[in-house]
């Protein structure tokens, strides 16, 4: 049983979900574990051996698939002129492009696959406070990051040309269409794995753990940017970008913030690379690139928490006390207070296995209210 609180209402949180005499508490986005009547501190160490255990089957299983794929079509030595050396694989090659994007999007049904499993339920708590992925906001956030990373490329694009004279014409890829089918159908949905993954699974359990939202933003941070092979200045901008995605996904209480941030960085990249702006599989940056990267975020950031803001975006999630167990006798068992203004969820089948009404849980419920 949840209620959902006003926009941009206090954040708290009692800590121990199993208190019978505290009021209801209101989640933010890194604590939603703890929205689960049975949740346990083992339970994200199981979560991840199911999703390991998942995304290694069907990785294998797209693998051989793939495989067999590029041999009928290429030949039987595709593979091994694909392969001949596995640290000059060109990314463009829309074969191992497909086989790089795609194999990290099958980490999507495997952690929800493990969320439903281990819990908490709804599986959308992955997602957002609400439940569920907040598609409108969701545009909005990457409408105004594509804005900031097209307008300032472009500004570097431009002074490069009147002030260096080094921007060359465009020179598409081989199999240039290709690849600009697979940056708008697949590269989003390798965004949003990662996000589920480094900002959903991995602040989610770690706010399980320790209730300050900085070390569930923080402690992610190393895993994702050493998954990246780049220099120093390379992995300094994957860093930013990480810590500004787990920053607005605990600000903005879901991940569309920081899945329209990621989005918006790999399409501009991938394209500008595809039409030969752009190197796809150097190592090296600069200084110069990490500076921008920290300019651009920090915009995004600020432009999209006042948009959140103006749209009454939830970034809490209200979570009323469990009742009591009844003691002995037949009298009614006194329920946790409602905010002013919340939502309550009016019980089955909405909110199966519970009620949301005042005395016994099965008593007769009021008509839900919604907010003003």
């Amino acid at each position: 049983m949840t209620l959902r609180t006003a926009p941009w209402g206090p954040v708290s949180d009692d800590g121990d979900h199993r208190r019978r005499d505290a009021g209801p508490r209101l989640l933010p986005f890194h604590r939603l574990g703890h929205a689960d009547p049975e949740h346990r501190w083992w339970k994200p160490l199981v979560e991840l051996v199911v999703f390991g255990a998942v995304y290694l089957l069907v990785t294998v299983v797209f693998g051989v698939v793939w495989a067999v794929g590029v041999m009928s079509t290429r030949g039987q030595d595709a593979l091994d002129d694909l392969f001949a050396d596995p640290l000059a694989l060109d990314v463009m090659d829309p074969a191992v492009f497909f086989m790089m994007f795609f194999s990290i999007v099958l980490m999507i049904p495997a952690i929800l696959l493990a969320r439903l499993v281990m819990g908490p339920r709804p599986v959308g708590l992955l997602l957002s406070v609400t439940g569920r992925l907040r598609w409108a906001f969701l545009a909005r956030t990457l409408a105004v990051a594509l804005t900031i990373y097209v307008i300032g490329y472009g500004a570097v694009s431009l002074f490069e040309l009147l002030v260096l004279g080094e921007l060359s014409a465009p020179q598409p890829v081989e199999g240039f269409g290709l690849i600009l089918a697979m940056v708008v159908l697949v590269v989003p949905l390798q965004c949003a794995a990662e996000e589920l993954v480094f900002r959903g699974y991995l602040l989610q359990t770690v706010g399980r753990w320790v209730r300050r939202p900085v070390f569930a933003v923080l402690l992610p941070v190393p895993l994702f940017t050493f998954a990246h092979f780049y220099d120093v200045w390379g992995l300094l901008s994957v860093a930013v970008m990480a810590v500004v995605a787990g920053w607005l996904s605990w600000r903005t209480g879901g991940l569309e913030a920081a899945i329209g941030l990621h989005v918006a960085n790999n399409v501009v990249v991938t394209l500008l690379a595809a039409v030969g702006w752009a190197d796809p599989n150097a190592t090296e940056s600069s200084w110069v690139a990490a500076a921008l990267t920290v300019v651009f975020d920090v915009v995004y950031a600020v432009l999209v928490v006042r948009l959140a803001r103006k749209h009454g975006v939830e970034v809490t999630r209200t979570v009323p006390a469990p009742l009591p167990p009844l003691t002995g006798g037949w009298g009614p068992v006194p329920a946790a207070p409602v905010p002013p203004g919340a939502w309550m969820c009016p019980g089955p089948p909405a909110c199966p296995g519970h009620w949301a009404g005042h005395g016994h849980p099965s008593a007769p419920q009021p008509a839900p209210e919604r907010l003003p």
